[in-house]
């Protein structure tokens, strides 16, 4: 029961943020696939305000992933348990899933899957069209996650073996019969992966399989796969490759993608090296600005691409915004105005940004330096129309007396 009510709030708090994003539409269409399709993209909050580049999502099965992906990596990434991303879906068509999934040999089953076998042109659409397109559109950078369902995780295993470096994370839903399962009777994809980790130089790769107790029910093989991947895979576990597969009990079979998500996500960000504090790190010898940017450029070395602190975050000290008052109410005025320049810098079309610095450059004394700061906060709120433009004003009125 308390499972269930956690799963419930979950959803809300996940819708609610969901609702504040921004999602946008492309299309494209494609000569390797044949289709024109739609893809359905969310940005992060602020996407148009910073500078920052961001990781992708892409998503598999729109209608049964889109929205709970991007729900759930926006409240991961809000508490700073995972870097803020795009999440991109692709919309169905004529051309069902199973017709681009490799036409893999069941084992326990005695049959072929009798998918479509057109993954190749499917992996062609993926890197010569759908990726470039994205990078061209949006400031992206070099770490791409792939998230498939049932037949869809076929294809993303396909992509892994095939193009291992094409993306650097894999999640695989209700996919954990599929890895006893091979090209050709009697082969496995727990093989494939074995010689590929063995043979192959992979800059960086995650790759994440779950399936719900309720599928292992009913196919109790699910069990050994997953033991003969884990006991396989796990001695190829570094700073390079990951690989988990595990049973998520309690859930069916599309019920395992919501639980499934969180794991997942914990599985290629963990707690444990995310998890901040920055009460602790202003206590630290350094500035406030050295230590949060040392925390996030260690996390940065580690991913390969840059991340970025919160700016701003709801009942958490863990921000540049909440920080920096902090820092104010410490009279840490210096220290204040360096992490409030580094928010302006991060993100030069937020009047929030702009507006806290101005309030450390009165607090400091420097009126001109505040005036002009709440002008450009004024000048920006009014340009979006936001009506915070006159608490800008207001500010700038009081120190031009």
């Amino acid at each position: 029961m308390k499972d269930k009510i956690f799963t419930f709030l979950l959803i809300i708090a996940s819708n609610q943020i969901f609702a504040q994003t921004t999602i946008e539409h492309l299309a494209i269409d494609s000569k390797y696939i044949n289709e024109a399709r739609t893809l359905n993209i969310t940005l992060p909050n602020e996407y148009r305000n910073s500078t920052k580049k961001y990781p992708v999502i892409l998503v598999l099965d729109d209608g049964l992933l889109f929205n709970t992906t991007s729900a759930v990596v926006n409240q991961l990434s809000n508490t700073s348990r995972m870097p803020e991303s795009i999440v991109v879906s692709l919309s169905s068509s004529e051309k069902h899933r199973n017709y681009f999934a490799p036409n893999l040999y069941n084992n326990h089953r005695g049959r072929m899957y009798n998918y479509g076998n057109h993954q190749e042109e499917f992996v062609n659409f993926l890197e010569l069209e759908l990726l470039p397109l994205i990078e061209k559109k949006y400031r992206i950078n070099n770490f791409k996650t792939f998230i498939g369902f049932s037949p869809s995780s076929v294809i993303g295993l396909y992509t892994l073996l095939d193009k291992p470096n094409l993306f650097q994370a894999y999640i695989c839903f209700a996919a954990a019969n599929i890895i006893g399962d091979g090209y050709n009777k009697d082969e496995r994809l727990i093989e494939e992966l074995d010689t590929l980790y063995a043979n192959s130089e992979i800059r960086q790769s995650y790759l994440y399989v779950v399936s719900g107790s309720k599928d292992a029910e009913s196919q109790p093989y699910i069990y050994s796969n997953i033991k003969d991947f884990n006991d396989q895979l796990s001695k190829y576990n570094s700073n390079s490759i990951y690989a988990k597969a595990e049973i998520i009990h309690g859930e069916g079979h599309t019920d395992v993608i919501l639980p499934g998500l969180i794991t997942a996500f914990e599985f290629i960000f963990p707690k444990e090296k995310w998890y901040v504090d920055y009460l602790d790190l202003i206590e630290k010898e350094g500035t406030a600005q050295d230590n949060i940017s040392s925390f996030y450029q260690k996390l940065s070395d580690e991913y390969g691409f840059q991340i970025y602190p919160n700016t701003d975050r709801l009942y958490s000290m863990s921000c540049l915004k909440n920080i920096g008052r902090r820092l104010l109410g410490e009279r840490k005025i210096e220290e204040a105005i360096e992490v409030y320049n580094y928010w302006v810098e991060l993100y030069p079309s937020s009047h929030l940004s702009h507006y806290y610095l101005g309030l450390a450059y009165k607090e400091n004394n420097e009126n001109n330096k505040a005036i002009a700061t709440f002008k450009k906060a004024y000048d920006i709120a009014l340009a979006q129309k936001n009506s915070d433009s006159k608490t800008y004003k207001e500010a700038m009125e009081e120190l031009a007396k």
